[in-house]
């Protein structure tokens, strides 16, 4: 089966605010965090149940060698990213701990 990924506007905002603090910490390391982060895409797409559930039915995948995850729902043949969030961020209510 195929699945499309969808990113959100606000992950997608979440990405690019990581991106820029990261750049500003290190050059260069914001770009380490957007391979890590197309690499769990597409790790995503291929295994979409890759990932245990977290909180209720949202997933959360785990980028490698950076401590950020990106929560993310499978609805049909669609998945849908919500969060990217770094993982001692404070629970979400919505997308859990």
């Amino acid at each position: 089966m195929s699945y499309a990924l969808v990113v959100q506007p606000e992950a997608e905002a979440d990405a690019a605010s990581i991106f820029d603090d990261l750049e500003e910490i290190t050059p260069g390391l914001g770009l380490r965090f957007l391979d890590a982060l197309d690499e769990l895409y597409d790790y995503i797409e291929q295994f979409p149940f890759g990932f245990q559930k977290r909180y209720m039915d949202y997933r959360h995948g785990y980028l490698r060698r950076l401590p950020y995850r990106v929560v993310y729902l499978v609805e049909g043949e669609v998945i849908y990213v919500y969060q990217v969030r770094h993982t001692r961020r404070n629970v979400d209510p919505e997308f859990g701990p």
